[in-house]
């Protein structure tokens, strides 16, 4: 995080214990969550390309959902917006800094700190577990979904 200004490819200058954590989250779906490979594929090609332009310094959102923005802040200030793609963990836990649906939100007065109450963004660790796993819950349920439509 030594580059404030990021370039398209600077996602893989990364120290190699983060990068084993990075990769053990991207990958966690596959494990965790019954999925056809395409539905993997198709998560993957999202990831990816979300990490390119996070790093490529355009202007690129989807309402709601996504905004190339929010990592921006991350570099700029590194202890907030750690949810990648999306700012829903982050808002969860306290730890966004930006704008999301019009509105301005700063992190809470935690600030996305580790307390030495074992607190993560104002959430205890199995608070933090929780929200974790509602979140693979999501994407398992996009997934079936796809499924059962036939588009994965």
């Amino acid at each position: 995080h030594a580059f404030k200004s990021p370039e398209p490819f600077d996602d893989l200058y990364i120290h190699p214990l983060e990068s084993f954590g990075y990769y053990c989250i991207m990958y966690s779906p596959l494990w965790a969550i019954p999925m056809h490979p395409a539905a993997f594929a198709a998560y993957m090609a999202y990831i990816g390309l979300a990490g390119v332009i996070d790093h490529a310094g355009v202007r690129v959102a989807i309402p709601g959902v996504y905004a190339a923005v929010d990592h921006d802040m991350h570099h700029r200030k590194f202890l907030v917006n750690y949810g990648f793609p999306h700012p829903f963990m982050d808002i969860l836990c306290g730890t966004f800094d930006g704008e999301f649906l019009g509105r301005t939100i700063r992190p809470d007065a935690a600030h996305v700190r580790l307390t030495k109450a074992g607190r993560v963004g104002g959430l205890d660790g199995g608070q933090f577990i929780g929200a974790v796993l509602a979140a693979l819950a999501v994407y398992g349920s996009l997934t079936r979904v796809l499924a059962d439509a036939g588009l994965a």
